[in-house]
């Protein structure tokens, strides 16, 4: 029998129905006695209809029974499958800032969600939704509502998910009993004799979780409601198919699809009356810091009848204003007088950032449906991510024509279809990186794009890197090269630390603060004077902290930290941590088993 559950210090307390509700040590919310002698952790998406059904036919007798006995106790963690459910994640978020006020508050949240699912199922408004229940249950709705605008709790939703994805998880709801795997809405009975058999000590059999019947098959995503609230829009109104592109203007995959794939939409479905095309922003700042004004200016533009004909130029001519800086609005002028638009009054409307609250309102709605990189699009409210090619969107169109685009997200494949291997590796320049380990003549270079506030990135240096650096970097097998790409969006100090890290390696002491950043993520994260005790590392690792801190407080390497971090998107990085072995991208924070069979393989080349 397990130990029972860490319980965070203070969390506990009791439903009016007399059940111990908490917080584990690791800040999931539990239901029951913490010392029962099962487990069930359940991995859940709010949006899951098979979630919904456990939760309004199975875990009441649960509740009424093995939790209320004391012999079961239930933890949950997110698992928002948001390529198929695009509200899942705003509603996983509602929940934690719910659980700002106690467990209680979390579970009423938790019921709430699931019990009104039928009202914000596929609704673009689904976070005023969520506050309308936060104000039923009697919440803080002012600190509510600042929880849910700062965002959070969505590197923690993410952690969840990853302790399932670790765990072997793949579907929701899925539950792990003492750690033994029960996938799926199974009937009531099989919980019970589940539960019966944990109890007695026994593990459930492998790949047959107690006799359960076969899962059932994957649920159809729910189609996406997006506002009227675009930027530009080409085709009939009454088009049978409505195609809803978000788009970053300095993105270098938005780039390849109005060069390559766009033209044909164009002449073959929108210019034929088959398809409505509808523009939405989705300027991504924390890489690409032009992208906004890219976008006031096509919107500034459109007021002038111009804004297609700008939405090309501010393609065509990308190279030329992406990053440039405050200058990039003088290249927008030159685009807006090649095209002959009135200068003063494009000019007005760019210096009052006039559409700038229009932006921001298509990219809090982006980020509500699930967009997390760009281009990103919905088909009637179905959604297809990245720069796909002509016959996927011909291929779609045509499903959508005949109502059946919901079936080809449920269809199993015949045999899984692997990922296309890239045509070769990328050529990763290596003579700008900050700092590097390693033989600089070992067979295998590997170099690692990193943000220091991010967690994955923390558990790579804790878990991994060590490892790495014992069995391969120090027998000169790897040389290992560090660059950075702080995710400024989510983590708003780590261009502070990348900086901090060039200004330790003025001192020959890149490594040191490297690894002090990382191992004391905790001190820094989220605080404001993070100048202040990056200054008091400095002084620990007997740096001199004057010249660190004129250093530090100049921004002095921020150009070259943002260039690190364009030059890793147009490798097409897109989270951290990201790693190029021998130039082949690997993402994520791998296991050592990932890297160890990589470095062998290409070792042996």
């Amino acid at each position: 029998a397990p130990a029972g559950l860490e319980v965070r210090a203070g969390s506990e307390d009791t439903t009016a129905s007399g059940i111990p509700v908490g917080f584990t040590a690791d800040g999931y919310p539990f239901l029951g006695d913490p010392n029962a002698p099962v487990i069930m952790e359940e991995f859940s998406d709010f949006q899951c209809p098979y979630c919904y059904r456990f939760h309004t036919e199975t875990l009441p007798s649960l509740l009424e029974n093995q939790i209320a006995n004391g012999e079961l106790t239930l933890v949950f963690y997110d698992f928002p499958l948001t390529n198929i459910h695009p509200q899942a994640n705003t509603a996983h978020l509602a929940a934690r800032c719910a659980a700002e006020e106690g467990a209680i508050a979390f579970w009423n949240m938790h019921d709430a969600l699931f019990n009104n699912l039928a009202e914000w199922n596929g609704q673009g408004n689904a976070a005023d939704l969520f506050a309308g229940y936060a104000r039923e249950l009697g919440l803080d709705m002012e600190a509510y509502t600042s929880c849910m605008a700062s965002n959070r709790y969505a590197d923690a939703v993410v952690a969840a998910t990853n302790v399932g994805v670790d765990q072997g998880i793949n579907s929701t709801p899925s539950f792990l009993l003492n750690g033994s795997l029960l996938a799926g809405a199974q009937p009531l009975q099989v919980f019970n004799d589940a539960i019966s058999q944990v109890m007695s000590g026994e593990a459930l059999a492998a790949n047959d979780p107690a006799g359960a019947q076969p899962q059932a098959p994957l649920a159809a995503p729910t189609p996406a409601t997006i506002s009227n609230d675009y930027a530009a829009s080409l085709g009939d109104p009454n088009a049978k198919v409505t195609i809803v592109e978000y788009t970053d203007y300095q993105c270098p995959f938005c780039q390849r699809h109005v060069a390559q794939t766009f033209p044909q939409l164009l002449s073959q479905m929108i210019e034929t009356g088959r398809v409505q095309y509808i523009l939405k922003d989705f300027p991504l700042e924390s890489i690409h810091p032009e992208a906004r004004r890219a976008a006031l200016a096509a919107r500034c533009a459109g007021e002038q009848d111009a804004y297609w004909e700008m939405h090309a130029s501010l393609f065509s001519s990308q190279q030329q204003w992406s990053g440039q800086g405050s200058q990039a609005d003088t290249v927008f002028a030159a685009l807006a007088q090649d095209l002959g638009l009135d200068l003063g009054d494009f000019n007005q409307c760019l210096s009052e950032n006039r559409y700038d609250s229009d932006i921001q309102g298509n990219l809090n709605e982006g980020a509500q449906l699930g967009v997390r990189g760009t281009p990103a699009f919905f088909i009637n409210g179905y959604p297809i991510t990245g720069a796909q090619p002509y016959d996927l969107f011909d291929y779609a169109i045509g499903l959508a024509e005949e109502g059946t685009l919901a079936e080809a997200y449920t269809q199993e494949p015949q045999e899984a279809q692997p990922t296309a291997a890239p045509s070769g590796p990328q050529d990763v320049p290596l003579d700008n990186a900050i700092f590097s380990i390693g033989d600089p003549n070992a067979p295998v270079v590997i170099v690692e794009y990193t943000d220091f506030q991010c967690p994955y990135c923390s558990r790579h240096f804790q878990q991994t890197f060590p490892q790495i650096l014992s069995n391969f970097v120090e027998t000169g097998q790897v040389r290992y090269v560090f660059k950075d790409f702080p995710l400024v969006s989510i983590h708003p100090q780590a261009v502070a630390a990348s900086e901090a890290a060039r200004c330790a390696n003025d001192q020959d002491a890149y490594l040191a603060m490297h690894d002090t950043l990382f191992a004391r993520q905790g001190e820094w994260s989220g605080r404001s004077n993070v100048t202040e005790i990056f200054t008091g590392f400095a002084a620990e690792l007997n740096l001199d902290t004057d010249a660190f801190a004129e250093c530090l407080t100049s921004n002095k390497y921020e150009a070259a930290v943002m260039a690190d971090l364009e030059e890793g998107s147009q490798l097409g990085v897109r989270g951290t941590p990201a790693f190029f072995i021998n130039g082949y991208l690997l993402s994520g924070a791998q296991p050592y088993s990932v890297f160890e069979q990589a470095i062998n393989d290409l070792s042996a080349q």
